[in-house]
C-alpha cells in the first residue's frame, strides 16, 4: 500500500476517531494497533481509492517541491542507541547518544536493541515508513512504542497495572482470558466512562492475555515509575498539559519475520478540536520506535541490510491529505549489521 494511502488511512481518518458519535468510546491516550483484522481491511479497502503519490526513484533521499518541502529532520535507524532516559519527574530527557549509528558488528545469536530516530524536526505530527531487513541474517523479536495509557491521565498508573493483572487471574490457570472480555472504567472529569481495550495488550494477536504478556506490561510499568525507559515522542508529548493523544500500528512480529519487512509503521499525535494547531506539533529528536532484532544462529557471515523506506510525514499544519502530505529525508545507505 502507497504511503498516501496509509495516510489517508490515519491523516484523515483516525484524526476523527476519538471525536466521532459513531464511536462510543474514545481510544486511549497511548493506543497501539496491531490487528484490526476484518475491520482493518476495510478501511484499506476504502482508502485504497485515494490518489497515490508517484513513486520516489531514489528511495535514501526524497526530494520536495516548492509547495510540498520535505519535512525538517532526518530519519534513520540508530544500532547504537544507547540509553535515553526521562529526568526531572519525566519532565526532562536525557539523550546524550541521538546520532544515528548506521554500522554495527554481531555474532551469531546476539540479541541488540535499535530505535528509529527523526533527528531535528519541527512540528511533527504524524509519519509513516517500511522497513526492510536481511530476513537470511535477522529476524525481529519485539517492535515496541511505549504501552497504551487505560485513563488518559499520562502515565501507567498502579490502578491500570492492578486492572490488567487482575483480569489476567481472573481464568483459571492454565485457561487464558479472552482480550475481548477486558474491560477498564475511569473517570474522564464528566463522568465514568468504560473501555474495552483489550486488543491493545494482545502483543502476539492469538486473543487471549498470556503471563509473557502481562511480564512485559508490567516491566514497562516499573521503567516508567522510575523514568528509565525509552522516552517516545508522544510520551514526551503526552506529558504537556492538555489532551495529548496518539495512535501507533505497526505489523504483528511474526508477520514481519515472515515478510522480511514491517510495513506502515504508523505513529500520529490526535489534536481535538477544541485544541490550537499552533505549537501542537512536536519539535526536536524524536524516537518513533524500538525494534529489537537477534542475528540468527545459522546465519551466514557478511553484512546484513536494513532500510527504510517509503517515509513520508505530516505537521502541525496538516489539513488536506492530497497537499498536505511531507516527504522525509532518510539516512543514505541505511544500516548494516556485520555478522562476524
Amino acid at each position: 500500500m502507497s504511503r498516501i494511502a496509509c495516510c489517508a488511512w490515519f491523516f484523515s481518518g483516525l484524526l476523527l476517531i476519538p471525536f466521532s458519535s459513531s464511536f462510543a468510546e474514545p481510544f486511549p491516550q497511548k493506543t497501539l494497533i496491531k490487528s484490526l483484522g476484518s475491520q482493518k481491511q476495510h478501511l484499506f479497502d476504502l482508502i485504497s481509492k485515494v490518489p497515490r503519490l508517484p513513486e520516489n526513484p531514489n528511495k535514501s533521499i526524497v526530494k520536495g517541491t516548492p509547495s510540498n518541502p520535505p519535512l525538517p529532520g532526518v530519519l534513520g535507524l540508530d544500532l547504537f542507541p544507547g540509553t535515553p532516559h526521562f529526568i526531572g519527574n519525566g519532565i526532562g530527557v536525557i539523550d546524550d547518544d541521538f546520532d544515528i549509528d548506521t554500522i554495527r558488528s554481531a555474532t551469531r545469536g546476539e540479541t541488540f536493541s535499535t530505535v528509529v530516530r527523526l533527528n531535528d524536526t519541527e512540528n511533527l505530527l504524524g509519519i509513516t515508513f517500511d522497513f526492510r531487513f536481511d530476513s537470511d541474517r535477522l529476524q525481529v523479536l519485539d517492535i515496541r512504542e511505549t504501552r497504551m495509557d487505560l485513563d488518559f491521565s499520562g502515565d501507567q498508573s498502579f490502578v491500570e497495572l492492578q486492572a490488567v493483572v487482575d483480569f489476567f487471574f481472573s481464568n483459571e490457570l492454565p485457561d487464558l482470558p479472552s482480550v475481548d472480555n477486558f474491560a477498564y472504567t475511569y473517570n474522564d472529569g464528566t463522568g465514568e466512562i468504560t473501555t474495552h481495550p483489550g486488543l491493545l495488550l494482545d502483543l502476539d494477536g492469538n486473543g487471549v492475555l498470556s503471563f509473557v504478556e502481562i511480564h512485559s506490561y508490567a516491566r514497562e510499568f516499573l521503567a516508567n515509575l522510575d523514568d528509565t525507559d525509552i522516552p517516545f515522542w508522544t510520551e514526551i508529548a503526552a506529558r504537556r498539559p492538555g489532551f495529548n493523544d496518539s495512535v501507533e500500528v505497526f505489523d504483528l512480529v511474526a508477520d514481519i519475520n515472515d515478510n522480511g519487512e514491517g510495513t506502515d509503521n504508523t505513529v500520529v499525535l490526535l489534536r481535538r478540536p477544541e485544541t490550537p494547531a499552533l505549537d501542537f506539533g512536536y519539535d526536536g529528536n524524536a524516537i518513533l520506535f524500538e525494534i529489537v532484532f537477534q542475528v540468527k544462529e545459522n546465519a551466514p557471515l557478511g553484512e546484513a541490510m536494513i532500510q527504510i523506506e517509503d517515509s513520508s510525514a505530516i505537521d502541525e499544519n496538516f489539513a488536506d491529505i492530497n497537499t498536505d502530505t511531507r516527504p522525509v529525508v532518510v539516512v543514505e545507505g541505511g544500516s548494516k549489521v556485520v555478522v562476524e
